[in-house]
């Protein structure tokens, strides 16, 4: 049998489900010993925002199983999607495929693919695609005082308030053309996790260019929403709740674009700015 022949047959008859964010999420396995580790990502990769029934009904699901050969494989939704002989590397997959799936369907809430960070009772809400800087920045402004939020997601509500979701950093670095990713706990950078929600106060378009010079243009709330759907993650989902969400989260904020030179020199740079805004703001 060729490799992409590999199928599993094995029978998922082990399971429990999970329900984060109103979503419903039936997660199977061939063993405990795979039901276990599955349960202990999940918690992971969802911050702990989980909570475990014994029964009920879902549209969603994941399975994992392994074989006598040492492969083990992973079902999204009954259909087999990956395999391999690493289980760290698939529960890496399926802790990013379960987000992924919570994030599109939660029920009154809204995910930004997004870095944030509190400052004096203000989100600062960073939209980026992966590989634009957005952790780095998001490191720096903790190191300069801001509370962490997040450098994964801005978990919005139907008021527009910003959530902490405090995952662990999660940088790359190049090393010899491969992209490593090491997790780092935020406390270990003398960081405090954000635990109140927030309206955002700042919304920041930029990715890293090299030399570049900070000049930002001020866009309109209707121009910024237009800029931050794209990072928005359950706009196909639910469109209408997704646009209404957004334009209450960013009507009162500040929105602009600029590429950034170096995150440490940017970061000082950015929080003098936002309060020099903000206080310019209270005395007119």
């Amino acid at each position: 049998m060729s490799e992409k022949e590999l199928i599993c047959t094995r029978a998922l008859d082990r399971e429990f489900v999970l329900e984060s964010y109103g979503v419903r999420v039936r997660i199977q396995a061939s063993d405990q010993e795979l039901l276990t580790a599955a349960q202990q990502r999940a918690r992971q990769a969802l911050v702990g925002r989980i909570e475990i029934l014994e029964i009920a009904d879902t549209k969603h699901s994941f399975g994992l199983a392994s074989d006598d050969e040492g492969n083990v494989f992973l079902f999204q939704d009954g259909v087999q999607i990956t395999y391999g002989t690493s289980l760290p590397r698939l529960l890496k997959f399926f802790d990013s495929m379960l987000r992924i799936k919570i994030a599109e369907h939660a029920v009154g809430w809204v995910f930004i693919h997004a870095g944030v960070v509190g400052w004096k009772g203000k989100a600062i809400v960073i939209p980026a695609n992966s590989f634009q800087g957005k952790t780095t920045l998001v490191t720096e402004l903790i190191k300069n005082g801001a509370d962490y939020y997040s450098d994964e997601y801005a978990v919005i509500d139907e008021h527009g308030l910003v959530y902490p979701f405090p995952r662990e950093l999660s940088v790359r670095r190049l090393s010899e053309g491969t992209v490593l990713e090491e997790s780092i706990p935020v406390e270990t950078l003398g960081a405090k996790i954000g635990s109140k929600p927030l309206r955002i106060g700042l919304v920041l378009l930029t990715e890293y260019e090299e030399n570049a010079v900070w000049n930002p243009i001020a866009l309109t709330p209707g121009q910024g929403m237009m800029e931050v759907l794209p990072h928005t993650i359950p706009r196909i989902f639910n469109t209408e709740f997704s646009l209404k969400v957004l334009n209450t989260a960013v009507s009162d904020a500040i929105i602009l674009k600029s590429t950034r030179g170096d995150a440490g020199e940017f970061a000082i740079k950015l929080l003098s700015f936002f309060d020099n805004f903000t206080n310019l703001a209270k005395i007119t």
